[in-house]
């Protein structure tokens, strides 16, 4: 039985354990946050709506059924005059009544109901594409946040680093004052210095707590202090520029919509044909010389036949060859744009290459450095604070090293990002 209760108070608290200190990468920041934003409903939206606008327009070809009904009162009728007493004609009654059934189908509209359905399919996939080209720009949030946690998780480890260095040399110099050898100052500069990497933890942890509640909001499931943020792999990035933009694609969209709308006025200058027929009760019917109550009907096609049309047609095509032109330009100004920046990005990747080789450079020799000044201090050849001022630039050597590897990592994603290929 105990150890029934036991694993009841165990099992709540490795679970926690286990949610607090998870490990997650930037793609999975970037597909939760895009899973989860409601933006993504919209699409489901928009495709419900234009489903039901094809349906409404399918109905053109359906029989339009309408029920009249109508009575009414005339000053005048029309007369047959006595010519003979051998003939008598009934006079028309001045109040009349009719109740009819028009029944009208389409034969053929000029193909407008089936440019109408392209038309409405082409304008869903636009404004589909919209929200992708927004929701894209959601993962360029993600990336920023989920960097600057990264940059913080690094520096915290570089400066308690530092700060574990410094706590081992002040046990060293408190021995070295007990045993009178150094001053009670260096001690002093020490612990100062050490109070100081308190303060840096104190800021990163806060910059890094309000970071990941931002990014907690985003990716909508929650994450702790001991969250760890996966820096990404490296990325084979290969300096060809491929635009393979959402905004490309939404221009190429556009632009078969503007193609569609094209052929939709081709089909407003063709005739229509239709059937009809019409049935019906009242007074008086078809016989106009019968004055009784009786039922009717006529049946019969037509043809409608707007030339007016052929006037406005050509003005409207040319409109939409401007129109063109316009998402034309909007698509090389676009590209033009993304190969200024993509060479930006490319030198970027370079650029920190370099640095960083430098940077490991610039380390090693600190390293050495630094190691000669510890000595120093120990044997009383310097001062506690020329030490440090060493190690403080072991530390910007080593935190410079970070921020260029984190540098390197927002270059290579934004290049990705800037093509379209993540």
């Amino acid at each position: 039985m105990k150890k029934i209760l036991l694993l009841f108070v165990v099992f709540p608290w490795m679970s926690l354990f286990a949610q607090q200190t998870d490990t997650i990468s930037l793609l999975y920041c970037q597909q939760l946050a895009l899973d989860n934003y409601p933006l993504i409903r919209q699409k489901e939206l928009l495709s419900e709506a234009a489903g039901l606008k094809i349906k409404n327009l399918s109905t053109n070809y359906f029989p339009q059924i309408a029920l009249n009904g109508q009575a009414t009162y005339q000053s005048a009728v029309t007369e047959i005059p006595q010519i003979s007493p051998m003939f008598d004609f009934p006079s028309m009654s001045k109040d009349q009544y009719k109740v009819t059934l028009d029944v009208n189908q389409m034969v053929w509209d000029g193909g407008i109901t089936s440019a109408q359905k392209k038309l409405e399919t082409s304008g869903l996939q636009v404004e589909q594409m919209s929200v992708d080209v927004e929701i894209a720009k959601i993962k360029e949030q993600v990336n920023l946040i989920y960097f600057n946690i990264l940059l913080a998780q690094q520096n915290e480890k570089v400066v308690g680093n530092i700060q574990d260095e410094l706590q081992s040399k002040l046990k060293k110099i408190e021995a070295g004052i007990k045993n009178e050898v150094l001053l009670q100052s260096n001690a002093d500069v020490l612990k100062a210095e050490i109070i100081k990497t308190e303060q840096q933890l104190i800021e990163l942890a806060n910059a890094k707590s309000a970071a990941l509640n931002m990014l907690a909001e985003f990716i909508n499931r929650p994450l702790y202090e001991t969250t760890e943020l996966k820096i990404p792999d490296d990325i084979a990035i290969v300096p060809v520029f491929d635009n393979k933009r959402l905004e490309m694609q939404l221009l190429d969209l556009q632009m078969n919509k503007l193609d569609i709308s094209k052929s939709l006025v081709n089909t407003k200058v063709m005739p229509r044909f239709f059937a009809f027929g019409q049935g019906g009760y009242g007074r008086p019917g078809f016989n106009m010389l019968s004055n009784d109550f009786d039922f009717f009907y006529i049946v019969g096609a037509k043809m409608t036949w707007n030339i007016s049309g052929f006037f406005q047609s050509g003005r409207e095509k040319r409109i939409i060859d401007i129109q063109k032109n316009i998402l034309n330009t909007q698509k090389e100004t676009f590209d033009k744009k993304l190969k200024i920046a993509s060479q930006k990005d490319a030198a970027d990747i370079t650029k920190y290459k370099q640095l960083i080789s430098k940077d490991d450079e610039i380390i090693r020799l600190r390293q050495n450095i630094t190691k000669t000044a510890s000595t120093q201090l120990e044997n009383g050849v310097i001062t506690a604070t020329e030490y440090v001022t060493e190690l403080n630039a072991e530390m910007s050597a080593r935190l410079n090293l970070e921020l260029h590897k984190i540098q390197m990592k927002i270059a290579e994603i934004n290049y990705l990002n800037l093509m379209g290929k993540l």
